[in-house]
């Protein structure tokens, strides 16, 4: 092979290797791969405890009506419960809470809850950070009852029934807001006032951890 055809090989090869270097720098024509957002989910299932406080109003039952009017005043408590999160998102749990309160109605006596106590289900469905739910069970109180010159406490049986929504606010906290019906059966208003029980609405804050 002569001298001529060796270089003008060597500078076809020293060509075509520098275009295909050039070639593999160009910026690739393909779209960029674009990561899919990750969705946040959350995880209702395990134990959880907190504050909770709010408002209560509602009527006597019985002759309480007529002695005590229509109580209304606040409550200032602790909660705690725990939670199961099913594959199908519905959350089934039991929570119980114990308050301290100022319920009050007066008229010719008066009638004042002052400890409130719940031991409810609930029924949830996990909406990933927000589950409303629906609940009900057992609810009782203690009264501080006056009447014609007597006083005494009587602890009224009872349950309630209600629902909410409860989210997460940050981390393993989370904030709920939850309307209940509560029911009280009826003990005797002091000196043969007769007998009363009470027909209650709460509407309820609470701020819970969950461990």
């Amino acid at each position: 092979m002569s001298l001529i055809k060796r270089l003008s090989l060597a500078a076809a090869s020293v060509i075509l290797i520098g275009a295909s270097a050039h070639a593999a720098d160009l910026p690739s024509k393909k779209a960029p791969v674009v990561p899919y957002p990750v969705q946040k989910t959350s995880n209702w299932t395990g134990v959880y405890g907190g504050l909770n406080a709010g408002l209560g109003f509602g009527s006597f039952t019985n002759e309480g009506r007529d002695v005590y009017g229509n109580p209304n005043g606040g409550t200032l408590g602790i909660t705690g419960g725990y939670n199961y999160q099913m594959p199908s998102n519905w959350v089934v749990g039991l929570e119980a809470d114990l308050s301290l309160g100022n319920i009050k109605g007066s008229n010719t006596g008066s009638s004042e809850a002052r400890y409130l106590n719940t031991i409810r289900g609930r029924l949830g469905y996990a909406m990933n950070e927000t589950m409303p739910y629906l609940t009900g069970g057992y609810a009782g109180a203690t009264t501080h009852d006056s009447f014609g010159g007597s006083d005494v406490d009587n602890y009224h049986n009872g349950y309630t029934l209600g629902g909410g929504i409860e989210t997460v606010v940050t981390g393993p906290w989370t904030a709920k807001v939850e309307a209940l019906y509560v029911h009280l059966d009826a003990k005797d208003i002091p000196a043969g006032g007769g007998t009363s029980g009470s027909d209650l609405g709460l509407i309820r804050v609470g701020l819970n951890y969950r461990f």
